[in-house]
């Protein structure tokens, strides 16, 4: 079909045409004359033929010669002396400006209402075209749906074969698709980058992209395009609707990657917690029970087995109540009763419940003389506390004194755990707190965790509004501090 309009909009096949209407106009107006009718009748007649000339042939330049050799064909059939280009009658001269007047104004309005004309009808091709496209990918569902439908919408606006490389989330080659017209069919390959720049040659390239993403690349032969910009202009409205379906497809494709992810969170914090749940009774018995044999048993080795069954089944206690903090963080419930709480009656707690996981270790308290009122969840903070106590018996030995200090410091009030042990190198504290890593360096008969005690502390302090951080001493050990927010009068 575009083989057909290019030939026929081709400079010889016009200008055949024009030569054929006047011929044609010309033997029947001489066919007129025989017949009696007045000269004013061929005149009329000269001059639809170059309305029709104007109609069937492109642009007004062959209507303003067909205006100018009409003219001559009159002068010379029509008025006399015949057959010359001679004129006696200086009368023909007003008709002949007249003519070629009348013939030019009628050739120029022709063809702006064909121009007109033709516009339009590209305009509403170009409209039913891209309402096709648009709705056959609004119905596509998935990548290949969209590239399959693309390449075949492009190979028959152009007629040719059309291929769409895709690419992915880090602009990636990953899947050519091939739409063979003969065949009617899409092929799909596997693609390498290595592959890119051999098939892109002297091909045509049309980016399926936006401000933000990369989509991928639709190409063609370049002898497909012809130097209509009307035709580019397609090109690029059409590729604006694929980069729409491929984002949303890329969109719908990231969504539900984030609900699998949710629901595979979800279930991991429901069983960490049915879990612990469980642990939680078993634990408390084995607690209870391993205390009472203690203190019952008079062998020394057997009440230092007990002893270490109850060491042992406190530390998972412990360990079941960091996991169980871990789901509230992750669920959105860690923060659940802030009210005033004094702070002295929160370290106290805080160091009665450690000291039994850290029997034999000295614990000094150094608190202001003043009752400070925080608001805070208590029971949260008091976790916190033991977190910090047990992370500092882990890197300490029985002769290093560990100690809690509060002290209050414009409208903060500073919780500090400072131990006097083995440190912490340099590289390891601004990951410390990162969920499940743990320092290399801790002590070799120490008890290991998880990697979810400070974790859990840093998304406490968070939630309260504060802030926590860790440093190491200047004569040995290290420090972990926190604030909480405090609106009492402190003196400076």
């Amino acid at each position: 079909m575009k083989i057909r309009n290019r030939l026929w909009n081709s400079i010889p096949i016009q200008i055949a045409i024009s030569v054929l209407v006047i011929s044609a106009v010309t033997l029947i107006s001489l066919a007129f004359r025989q017949l009696g009718f007045s000269e004013i009748s061929i005149a009329v007649v000269y001059t639809l033929c170059v309305l029709i000339i104007a109609r069937v042939t492109r642009g007004y330049v062959y209507g303003l010669i067909a205006s100018v050799v009409n003219i001559l064909c009159f002068n010379y059939f029509f008025t006399e002396p015949y057959y010359t280009l001679h004129v006696y009658n200086k009368n023909y001269f007003t008709a002949f400006i007249v003519m070629l007047v009348a013939s030019f104004l009628t050739s120029t309005l022709t063809s702006k209402i064909l121009d007109s004309s033709t516009a339009a009808s590209k305009s509403e091709e170009l409209t039913r075209m891209l309402y096709q496209i648009t709705s056959s990918l609004a119905k596509a569902s998935g990548v290949t749906e969209v590239a399959s439908v693309s390449v075949r919408c492009i190979s028959n606006l152009m007629d040719c074969n059309t291929c769409f490389i895709t690419l992915d989330e880090n602009e990636v080659p990953n899947n050519e698709y091939d739409y063979s017209i003969s065949e009617h069919k899409v092929n799909v390959f596997a693609l390498s980058s290595a592959k890119i720049d051999d098939k892109l040659e002297d091909k045509f390239i049309l980016p399926i992209a936006n401000q933000a993403n990369k989509y991928g690349v639709i190409y063609f032969p370049e002898k497909s395009i012809t130097a209509e910009n009307d035709q580019i202009k397609q090109l690029h409205s059409i590729s604006v609707q694929i980069c729409v379906a491929m984002e949303r497809e890329r969109l719908t494709e990231e969504k539900k990657k984030i609900e699998a992810q949710a629901e595979r969170e979800k279930f991991k914090s429901n069983l960490l917690r049915a879990i612990s749940h469980d642990l939680r009774t078993p634990l408390a018995g084995i607690s209870g029970s391993a205390e009472i044999l203690q203190y019952n048993l008079s062998d020394g080795e057997n009440r230092k087995l007990a002893k270490d069954i109850y060491d042992d089944a406190n530390w998972l206690t412990h360990m079941v109540e960091n996991i169980l903090s871990l789901t509230k963080i992750e669920e959105g419930k860690m923060i659940q009763n802030i009210q005033l709480e004094a702070v002295e009656e929160i370290v106290a707690e805080a160091v009665k419940r450690a000291s039994k996981y850290a029997e034999n270790r000295t614990i000094t308290v150094k608190i202001p003389d003043e009752v400070l009122f925080v608001p805070m969840d208590g029971k949260l903070i008091v976790q916190v506390l033991i977190n910090l106590l047990d992370n500092a018996v882990k890197h300490t030995t029985l002769d290093n004194e560990i100690c809690v200090e509060i002290r209050p410091e414009n409208r903060k009030v500073w919780f500090s755990v400072i131990d006097h042990g083995t440190g912490i190198p340099d590289e390891d504290i601004p990951r410390i707190f990162d969920l499940f890593y743990r320092a290399e360096h801790t002590r070799v008969d120490s008890r290991h965790g998880i990697g979810l005690g400070l974790t859990i502390c840093k998304s406490i302090i968070d939630a309260h509004g504060g802030s926590i951080f860790a440093q190491n001493n200047a004569e040995g050990g290290a420090t972990v501090r926190f604030w909480l927010p405090y609106q009492g009068s402190v003196e400076s």
